[in-house]
Order: structure tokens, then sequence, then C-alpha cells
């Protein structure tokens, strides 16, 4: 910021000595179109240079992407199994797996 501003003025400053320094050619009296000419071609420059210098800089933004989605991970109590053994009324053997 404060190195813009040193710029803006020191082109200022060097606009001022240019134009100072410039030899003008002399004004002709008989032609009055020639000063509404060059106060027009001075206010047209004046207006355009102006709006050129107070145009806001377009400021610097970062983009922030949204991160990859992440599937929760199912919370899972793991199941006790064990095996259960019992025999029926005909004596026969049956193994059973139980989980919970």
């Amino acid at each position: 910021m404060i190195a813009e501003k040193f710029v803006l003025a020191a082109a200022a400053a060097a606009t001022i000595a240019m134009s100072t320094a410039v030899v003008t050619a002399p004004a002709r009296a008989g032609d009055p179109g020639a000063a509404f000419a060059a106060g027009a071609a001075g206010l047209v420059g004046g207006l355009i240079l102006g709006n050129a210098l107070t145009q806001p800089q377009p400021e610097t933004y970062v983009v922030r992407r949204r991160p990859v989605r992440v599937y929760e991970e199912e919370v899972v109590v793991p199941r006790r199994c064990w095996r259960e053994v019992w025999y029926d009324d005909w004596g026969d053997r049956h193994v059973r797996r139980l989980c919970r």
C-alpha cells in the first residue's frame, strides 16, 4: 500500500516537472476553437486519468475447497460367541453356535 502511494506521488511529481520544462508553442489569438478543443481535451484526459487512478484494485482471496468426504466409522461392539451343546429326547447331540 505504501509503495503504491509512493509510485503515484513520484508519477505526479514527474508529470509536473515535465510540464513546466516543455517548451510550448505560442497561442494563436485568431483561432477561438483551439482554446475550446484544448480545454475539452484536458477535461476528457483528466476524467479518464482520474477514473483509472481511483479504480479499486481487486482484492486477493483464498478459495478453500471442501475436504474429501469422510465416512464415519460405525462403532461395532465385538460380538461374544460361544457354543451350546444339548441333547434331545432321543439322545442325539446337537451343537449350536450362539453370538450376541
